[in-house]
């Protein structure tokens, strides 16, 4: 059962692309973090840029950073999570992922043009149980799990708590450390209570908080020598002296109130949340102190929806709201730090600080209804109405080794002084529109079109920079699915194309990265997934997605000048790139799983797992040149659980070929190309004992 269409639905009913993972079935396939899913999730990419968790579905996402949020928008049971930053979640012991491909402008709103990811959390049940979880691996890896649900059929509650460390895998060469990867401690904690009430009333109280202390450096490219000359580049190992150190604290608070009113379900959902994230960067990635920047991250949202939903056996299925979301964020401050040769090329500077604050506040009214036109044929026809109000206030300064020793950044006033400040409102109408048929109990097509819609705004790090306008994705999307009865296998394959206008990229100009509008792009591709259940013990699954993206004509691209005689070193320039492909895009990507169960009499079961994934690679820029090469993943488990009161036993390795392929990948004005590696091959076993 999903909430695809926010109502509990057959996943096979529902007329949308989508991918659906159990929380076990996360487990086994070990995608228990959000940088993960794309092992698992045929046509996502998951990058991180710094701190920024950043998705790309369908190669429709953006680099996200305070100000301009993700384009595949991430829920949390229903709470739509503003911050990019607080999308880097541990999926350990949640009840479900749905991932839904192409824009969900109607029920979902806001910032959802390239999809959504849902992770619905696990329910307490009446009962009392629990279960405990110690992991240990290689490179120092620890980690508890704690699981514990009770209470009666009014009032029950669960506790989640996760604690863990990674020693590391990379050395840095100027350190001797071994810190690329180091996590000194990750917590994470959930909690939901569940009060029924004599009568129609269900309240649900929800609570997570995550914190997280990590080193995640920025290495060199092959091939784009970095300023600060590294002794030592090899895939994981580097040369820095300026620590990557990376410290998140999250969390927030929901209450969700459903009361049935007749035939009639009306919800109340409020949410508020709030993070707090501070990180530094070796940008020159090099032992002499050249170049680095550090940052101190702030925001807070609340949120507040109200829903009226049909009932279940109505004739026409129908579903309306209201939603309103108010955001505020902070870079308080940006600092960066020049010395040497880096800062005798920008005429002396020495370093610079920027202080700015964004809001946005939106507002929204939606409606969406299924009605059947024959016993078998039905169509779905949806609206929702946005207006979106942005503001933002910013100060600067620069300093310089020479009078006048303080002097404003270019465009903005001095801290101090009054700020520089600039307000946009955004409005746009989306709409979906589907008709889908049941040739039979086991077999549904679906033609479906629909609009998504992101609104402007500016990049915090650069808000003297134009504001970038809002972005439209047009989807026309077939496809077909089918499950059998003895539900041995199910399919879903689809076609689509997308018109998507008025793009949101990434743009290097010399004031930094900002985002600008790329005229027009399009995208086509297919989709299939398979699961087949060839016995009671045996379980394969298959993922594909073959895809092509081209920007329309986009002749004023900010790119980088790359060439070794360029009087500055990877300095912003203008340039042509209609016609390329979106970054981080692949044309192919393709995931297998399979799992098996075998008795082994009184000594319990044994059951195997193991996911291969393949991506064909991504350029990672609009310009075309820094490319991340093919690369194919494979990460095996064997569990064995036995009878009785007795902790099961499971082995796992993840990433068994040892491939090499970048987690972050971004070129930066006047420093070069930066990475950061995914882990090495990594090995461990862990104990569960459940009650």
């Amino acid at each position: 059962m999903v909430t695809a269409q926010r109502r509990p639905e057959r996943a096979e009913d529902v007329p949308i692309s989508l991918t659906v993972r159990s929380g076990e079935a996360l487990e086994r396939m070990q995608a228990t973090e959000m940088s993960a899913l794309g092992k698992v999730v045929p046509s996502l990419v998951m990058m991180r840029t710094g701190s920024f968790t950043q998705p790309y579905l369908r190669g429709v996402g953006k680099r996200s950073t305070l100000g301009v949020e993700n384009s595949v928008a991430t829920y949390v049971d229903g709470v739509y999570l503003a911050s990019s930053i607080s999308a880097l979640l541990d999926l350990r012991g949640i009840e479900r992922i749905e991932v839904l491909n192409g824009p969900q402008g109607t029920l979902f709103g806001r910032n959802a043009t390239g999809g959504v990811i849902q992770i619905v959390t696990r329910d307490p049940i009446g009962e009392d149980s629990g279960e405990v979880t110690l992991h240990a691996g290689t490179d120092g890896y620890l980690r508890s799990d704690l699981y514990l649900t009770g209470g009666d059929e009014q009032l029950a509650g669960n506790l989640a708590m996760s604690l863990s460390r990674n020693g590391g895998y990379g050395l840095n060469f100027y350190t001797g450390r071994t810190s690329q990867g180091e996590t000194d401690h990750s917590l994470a904690a959930r909690s939901k209570w569940v009060w029924r009430p004599d009568g129609p009333l269900t309240l649900t109280l929800a609570g997570d908080y995550q914190d997280i202390d990590q080193d995640f450096a920025s290495l060199p490219v092959e091939g784009y020598t970095p300023i600060g000359l590294p002794r030592i580049q090899t895939f994981r190992d580097h040369d820095q002296d300026s620590p990557a150190r990376y410290s998140f604290q999250y969390g927030g608070l929901s209450l969700r109130a459903v009361i049935e009113i007749g035939k009639l379900s009306l919800m109340s959902l409020t949410a508020v949340r709030a993070l707090a994230a501070a990180y530094g960067v070796d940008l020159d990635l090099g032992p002499t102190p050249l170049f680095s920047a550090s940052v101190a991250a702030k925001q807070d949202q609340f949120s507040q929806e109200i829903q009226l939903r049909s009932s279940g056996d109505a004739k026409l299925q129908w579903v309306t709201g209201l939603y309103f979301l108010s955001v505020e964020e902070q870079y308080d401050p940006t600092t960066f730090g020049y010395t040497g040769a880096y800062s005798a090329r920008l005429g002396g500077r020495t370093g610079q600080a920027l202080f700015s604050r964004g809001t946005a506040s939106a507002y929204a009214a939606y409606a969406q209804g299924t009605l059947p036109l024959r016993e078998t044929t039905r169509l779905t026809l949806g609206l929702r109405y946005t207006i979106e109000e942005r503001a933002l206030r910013a100060n600067g300064q620069q300093g310089y080794a020479g009078p006048p020793a303080v002097r404003p950044i270019p465009g903005l006033p001095l801290p101090g002084q009054d700020p520089f400040r600039n307000r946009e409102t955004f409005s746009e109408l989306t709409w979906r529109g589907s008709l889908d048929h049941h040739f039979s109990d086991e077999a549904m097509a679906y033609l479906a079109v629909s609009r998504g819609f992101q609104s402007g705004g500016w990049n915090l790090q650069t808000p003297q920079i134009a504001a970038f306008g809002p972005e439209t994705l047009d989807d026309f999307e077939a496809g077909l699915k089918i499950a059998d009865q003895s539900q041995q296998v199910s399919a879903d394959v689809n076609v689509f194309y997308y018109d998507y206008e008025d793009v949101q990229v990434s743009a290097i100009t010399p004031m930094g990265n900002g985002t600008i509008n790329a005229a027009s792009a399009d995208a086509y591709g297919m989709e299939l997934q398979l699961n087949v259940r060839a016995d009671e013990q045996t379980e394969l699954t298959l993922g594909l997605a073959r895809i092509e993206t081209r920007f329309g004509r986009f002749p004023n691209a900010s790119c980088i000048n790359y060439t070794a005689s360029a009087p500055v070193p990877y300095a912003p320039m203008a340039c042509d790139v209609s016609g390329n492909h979106l970054p981080f895009a692949p044309e192919l990507k393709l995931n297998v799983g399979a799992s098996h169960r075998t008795s082994l009499g009184k000594a319990g079961t044994l059951l195997l797992s193991g996911n291969a994934a393949y991506n064909s690679g991504y350029f990672a820029e609009p310009d075309n040149v820094v490319r991340q090469g093919a690369y194919a993943t494979v990460d095996v488990s064997a569990e064995w659980r036995p009878l009785g009161h007795l902790p099961s036993v499971r082995l796992w390795v993840i990433n068994l070929t040892d491939a090499q392929y970048s987690e972050s990948l971004v070129a930066f004005p006047t420093a070069g190309v930066l990475r950061s590696p995914a882990a090495p091959t990594q090995a461990g076993v862990s104990l569960s004992y459940g009650w």
